[in-house]
């Protein structure tokens, strides 16, 4: 299966993903509903997307991220947010690749952030989820 990219500017693709996420490279998506999934994956809104398909509310990336970072032990708060930021976009991306090919779908992201509301070792967790994508969706 071929797939063609669909390349967008960073202010585009990344407007609603919040601070600290925002500094991350803009995604090049494959068509054209992949950006509309990956809003969805970062606000938890189903904007432009069919409402037969799209479930609004949690989980959703912007979340997580404050989430985590308010947990993180003291002195940590940027490094873990950074880490998750990462996290997030690497999950992101897969999660709203074309169902065929897609290797995170939407049981796996529910498990994943389980894992990281679960975890009371902020920094285990997100060690955790880290190996499960890369055991997912390579390094």
């Amino acid at each position: 299966m071929a797939l063609c990219l669909v390349a967008g500017s960073p202010a585009a693709a990344q407007g609603y993903v919040a601070a600290p996420c925002t500094a991350g490279p803009a995604p090049a998506f494959v068509d054209s509903l992949q950006p509309k999934w990956y809003r969805r994956f970062w606000t938890g809104e189903c904007k432009d997307l069919p409402a037969f398909g799209c479930r609004a509310g949690r989980p959703y990336w912007n979340d997580v991220v404050r989430s985590l970072s308010a947990r993180a032990p003291a002195g940590t708060s940027a490094a873990v947010a950074e880490r998750a930021c990462r996290l997030g976009r690497r999950i992101g991306f897969e999660w709203t690749l074309p169902s065929k090919v897609r290797r995170i779908d939407t049981g796996e992201l529910k498990a994943l952030s389980a894992t990281l509301e679960r975890e009371a070792d902020v920094l285990a967790g997100l060690a955790a989820v880290e190996a499960r994508v890369r055991a997912k969706i390579g390094p």
